[in-house]
């Protein structure tokens, strides 16, 4: 219930209505039975119209507290479902996730799939059927110890002993299938993703045969979990046959007349509880992904483990090559980069120059960062850096949203509205709504971004062609702001302000050919002197 504190108010309201509409059918049922016993006797004509008018009534009843409880547990759950996306998104950033790997979609997906039902069929089902069964444990009492004895063993049998029994196999299983959805989902995409690589390679046969036996693992799974389904089931049907049979074995002598109410009772409320115990046994599975989801204590412990920033960042003897790909990308790469100094990354297109920044964002065993004094940095440089990739992120969402990851970042809106002033984008308030498809240019993407680096105000800006797609007049304030800017790190094919770079490392074929600041290259007359007497050229 912890995961659930925003949502309290309608926990409790659907909760006593689903208890109240509960009670309300096991009623119904009741009085149908005790209307059968009546039968017997020579029962006034006005006493069976009265009983079928309160059965018409609860009815009635059990619709209407049916329905407002449906609309306050949907709700709740919708509420939930909202208020984890947005912790699981704030999440993915604290942790510096690659929001665009497979795996990040795949366990998003998947673990959303789960926490959906969380609240509608299990956690107010359950403790609605908990309820009910009290109130009837102490209605028993009413009839004899017998019965009470007996709707006892049977409720715990079907709240207690079933579902905890197979939520061990229920685990155990979604373990193993959520190691199988993660494999072939990576296979999956680097099928798709590096046909070239394995057509080139012959290797597109082999590779859709592993798919195809991950596949199976997929189908022996939901089988597996369809056969756990129906042993559940068939356990419940065994309880309510013995359950009835003994009902009537026990009444039969002394309170026969009791036994269609009794009967009736006990099939009304096992309609209720049955269907509870199969999200019941998934319950230590779905609350594993609802705390994996729920990002709170993991940033409260990320602030608290969060060592001193990066002053330097050395790489040696980098080799990288991608997933499924015979080649490598990056060949014996070796630089390093130091707090207070700019430096430039050249090249021409496919040389590797987004590869390296990407190692260098996402961090490999041959990238090696450093404290100010000299002291080993675990983890990845994301934390201290401000990145633009060559793939901008935007929602849905408006400006002020977008440019603050909805909040993860404090700018006021009068700020932001500076900016995008100063940018030319006066046209666009904080609180304009924008969509990524079709509504931004890729000129405004980049000033978008831009803005929401400097509100992220990174000790580290590391960034990949920040001038693509903009005019001249654009360009020169981009780069007047980044200039200013103590320590940045930059891939890119506009050369025009290369000479206030501090260091110019230039890339062919996945490794550097000439690193070094802008004179004593020029002056060399290589790769450097080439690139920039062609960049003049081409003005």
């Amino acid at each position: 219930m912890e995961y659930l504190t925003g949502e309290r108010k309608q926990i409790f309201y659907s909760i006593l209505l689903g208890l109240a509409g509960g009670l309300v059918g096991v009623a119904l049922f009741g009085l149908s039975g005790y209307m059968i016993s009546l039968s017997f006797f020579e029962t006034p004509f006005f006493v069976i119209i009265l009983i079928i008018a309160v059965i018409k009534l609860f009815g009635m009843m059990k619709g209407a507290f049916r329905y407002v409880e449906r609309l306050l547990s949907h709700e709740a759950t919708f509420q939930m479902i909202g208020r984890l996306r947005l912790n699981y998104f704030r999440k993915s950033l604290a942790l510096d996730e690659d929001t665009h790997s497979a795996r990040f979609i795949q366990r998003l997906n998947q673990h959303f799939d789960r926490v959906e039902d969380y609240y509608i069929r299990i956690i107010y089902p359950y403790i609605t059927a908990a309820l009910l069964t009290l109130i009837l444990i102490m209605l028993a009492f009413y009839i004899n110890i017998e019965s009470v004895l007996l709707m006892t063993a049977a409720s715990i049998l079907l709240l207690v002993a079933i579902p905890k029994l197979f939520e061990r196999l229920d685990y155990k299983e979604a373990r193993r299938r959520e190691e199988v959805d993660s494999t072939f989902y990576m296979k999956l995409y680097h099928y798709i993703h590096g046909y070239t690589d394995l057509f080139v390679t012959k290797r597109i046969q082999s590779h859709r045969t592993k798919m195809d036996g991950y596949l199976s693992r997929i189908r022996h799974s939901e089988d597996r979990q369809d056969l756990f389904d129906s042993l559940m089931v068939l356990a419940a049907n065994i309880i309510q046959i013995t359950v009835l049979a003994l009902i009537i074995f026990i009444m039969y002598r002394e309170t026969p007349m009791l036994v269609p109410m009794v009967m009736l009772l006990a099939l009304s409320y096992f309609d209720q509880v049955v269907p509870v115990m199969q999200p019941a046994s998934s319950y230590r599975t779905v609350k594993d992904a609802v705390g994996e989801l729920d990002a709170e204590d993991t940033i409260r412990r990320l602030a608290a483990d969060t060592p001193a920033g990066v002053s330097r960042v050395e790489i040696k003897d980098l080799r990288y090559k991608y997933r499924d790909t015979a080649a490598d990308v990056l060949k014996d790469v070796s630089a390093t980069f130091n707090e207070g100094q700019k430096h430039a990354v050249i090249g021409s297109s496919g040389s590797g120059k987004t590869t390296l920044l990407g190692r260098i964002i996402e961090g490999d065993d041959h990238i090696h960062l450093y404290e100010g004094d000299g002291k080993p940095v675990t983890g990845t440089i994301r934390r201290d850096a401000s990145i633009m990739p060559q793939h901008l992120d935007f929602y849905n969402a408006t400006v002020e949203d977008n440019i603050t990851m909805f909040g993860h970042m404090d700018v006021s809106p009068e700020t932001i509205r500076n900016h995008l002033e100063s940018l030319e984008m006066a046209y666009y308030a904080p609180e304009t709504m924008i969509t990524h498809t079709g509504r931004l240019s890729g000129g405004e993407e980049k000033r978008l971004h831009f803005i929401r680096m400097m509100a992220e105000d990174g000790k580290w800006w590391i960034m990949d062609e920040p001038t693509a797609r903009l005019d001249d007049r654009l360009k020169q304030i981009i780069w007047d702001r980044i200039m200013e800017r103590d320590t940045i790190i930059v891939s890119t094919h506009d050369l025009g302000r290369l000479d206030e770079f501090d260091q110019i490392h230039y890339m062919e074929e996945g490794t550097i050919i000439e690193s070094g600041d802008y004179s004593s290259l020029m002056a060399r007359r290589g790769a450097v002197y080439e690139a920039v007497m062609r960049y003049a050229d081409n003005l």
